[in-house]
């Protein structure tokens, strides 16, 4: 009887591991509906204003412009020293023999360069320039950061509509296929009936699993321009303002986008720094002096004198570094006279895309939506009493989609256009969220 019993054994053993590891297995594993719980329970929920201070914080394009201030800062650090170079010492010695006569002698030597031509204050307005535009670029960076950042959580807000939106198409297309469903079963619609009517349901899943897809999307690009881990779980809190904008006249909005474009303040500040570093290489052409002194010991006798030499500019006049300081001040002068352009015809542009997005958000309101829904809900409680036709009530599916699908693309194309008239501005025109 032994030899049976040893036989099971590691069959019994192999039986309790597999049930082991299944134990441990599922341990380990997390449903998808616990996985979106913990999730949600982990989020990081901001508001507008938080949103703005994280990006301020984290965003890797303005980290880098705050590392190239820091550099500028070097340079202009540098264009405060008082003199071109530190002063020079010079030390020689040596032994004279004359016969039986010996002697040693040794010399001291010790000189310094001076700026001529106003240089050095030259070297400090191209340094100034330079920093002072790098600050500018920051400056409209933190405003441009600000309209993607409100763009990507209105987009947050309004996928999350989206998707409830969706849901009540549902919602209202499997009550009409319940209906279908009921009335064939009674022999009074058509097979063909209730499968359209299906169809619609199909339609209207299928919308709500492109508004969760969405969703997730408008997450991960808030996430991007915050600069955060994408991993992280966001969610957000607040609700999209619709009060319009008033604009102003054509005229004074352009007035309004050059007077608070910090780029082309930066772009200006590179032309005056560029004027200033053309002076600069012109000076080039009038030497440093180099001032110095020296004590010698000759033949026991002492020799104090000093004196100042000046390089002679014959075989370099420094024409190059003129010519390219030159082409630098018109290429600046080109850069700022261009960005001018483009700024205005940005703003007329932005302010075209905002009027027909005002007037389509207008025309296509969320009591539109609202009426369409109702709308629906009493053709299905007409259709149950036989007073409608089922294609009357396909029909009004129908339109309940394509309405639902213009008032979202009616809110996303506004807030399209109204981070083009902040940026294009300056930031002088914003959109508010309320709380909620």
């Amino acid at each position: 009887m032994r030899g049976p019993t040893n036989n099971y054994l590691p069959i019994a053993a192999l039986c309790l591991a597999a049930v082991f590891s299944g134990v441990i297995q599922a341990g380990q594993s997390v449903s998808l509906k616990a996985y979106e719980a913990q999730q949600t329970s982990m989020s990081l929920i901001l508001t507008l204003n938080e949103a703005l201070a994280t990006a301020f914080a984290n965003n890797p394009l303005l980290a880098g412009q705050k590392a190239r201030i820091g550099m500028f800062e070097g340079d202009e650090q540098h264009s405060r020293r008082l003199v071109p170079a530190n002063p020079e010492i010079e030390l020689s010695g040596a032994r004279r023999s004359n016969g039986s006569e010996r002697s040693t002698d040794y010399g001291i030597r010790l000189s310094q360069e001076f700026w001529t031509a106003n240089k050095g204050d030259l070297s400090q307005q191209v340094a100034r320039g330079q920093l002072s535009s790098a600050e500018l670029e920051l400056d409209f960076l933190k405003r441009a950061i600000s309209a993607r950042v409100r763009a990507a959580f209105f987009d947050v807000l309004l996928a999350r509509e989206s998707l409830e939106t969706a849901g009540r198409t549902v919602d209202l297309m499997s009550r009409t296929s319940d209906l279908m469903r009921v009335s064939v079963d009674q022999g009074k619609r058509t097979r063909l009936e209730l499968n359209t009517a299906i169809i619609g349901v199909a339609r209207a899943k299928s919308q709500e699993a492109a508004a969760q897809r969405q969703l997730e999307e408008s997450r991960l690009a808030l996430s991007e321009v915050l600069g955060i881990d994408p991993q992280d779980p966001i969610r957000v809190k607040g609700n999209i303002s619709l009060n319009f904008e008033n604009l102003p006249a054509e005229k004074r909005l352009v007035e309004l986008a050059l007077a608070r474009r910090s780029d082309l303040q930066a772009a200006m500040a590179l032309v005056n720094s560029a004027e200033s570093s053309l002076d600069l290489a012109q000076s080039q052409k009038i030497p440093n002096l180099k001032v110095f002194g020296f004590y010698d010991r000759e033949e026991g006798s002492n020799i104090i004198g000093g004196g100042i030499s000046v390089p002679l500019p014959t075989l370099h006049r420094f024409g190059g570094e003129a010519k390219r300081a030159t082409a630098e001040l018109e290429a600046a002068q080109v850069r700022a006279e261009q960005l001018q352009l483009n700024i205005k015809t940005g703003v007329l542009r932005a302010q075209a895309q905002y009027r027909a997005a005002r007037v389509q958000l207008e025309q296509m309101s969320e009591s539109i939506l609202k009426r369409s829904e109702e709308t629906l809900e009493l053709m299905q409680v007409a259709f149950r009493a036989g007073k409608v036709s089922t294609t009357d009530v396909l029909a009004t599916q129908d339109n309940l989609i394509s309405v639902r699908n213009e008032y979202i693309k009616a809110q996303s194309d506004y807030i399209l256009a109204v981070r083009a008239l902040e940026i294009s501005t300056g930031g002088g025109i914003v959109m508010a969220a309320g709380d909620g």
